[in-house]
């Protein structure tokens, strides 16, 4: 993180700490960063509106994961957006080993409270699919 501007580097913090929470395992830590009305939208899927929603998303997808590594190759604000280029790792079975491995590309939106209100995901869905993902439909 190499942002002077303290608004800049508050919002990569904040969608740092965020994706950390998948790392962690714990949705309810990643909800910590997101407003009451935060929006989620998986293109080309519909959109996920509001925090409970949302929660319950991550929670399910995260719940058949036995370990997760989101790595950062780039992430960069701008106003109030921050994007995110990763690489998503899955352990599902517990093998420990990748056994998916997800380049994705997320745009986030923080507001002027350092909470993130939108969030926006755009990768290869049949790969997800195919590699063992959950279901990404409430």
């Amino acid at each position: 993180m190499n942002n002077t501007d303290p608004r800049l580097a508050r919002n990569e913090k904040v969608v740092r700490a965020f994706l950390n929470g998948w790392n962690l395992r714990n949705a309810d830590f990643c909800m910590e960063y997101a407003t009451e009305d935060m929006c989620y939208l998986n293109q080309p899927l519909e959109a996920i509106k509001g925090k409970a929603n949302v929660h319950k998303m991550i929670a399910s997808i995260l719940a058949p994961a036995k370990r997760v590594e989101f790595e950062l190759v780039n992430c960069f604000a701008y106003e109030n957006k921050v994007i995110t280029e990763r690489v998503d790792r899955w352990d599902w079975s517990g093998s420990g080993k990748w056994e998916m491995e997800l380049k994705v590309c997320g745009m986030f939106e923080v507001t002027v409270n350092g909470k993130i209100i939108e969030w926006r995901e755009y990768y290869d869905n049949a790969y997800w699919t195919n590699h063992g993902g959950p279901s990404l439909v409430l």
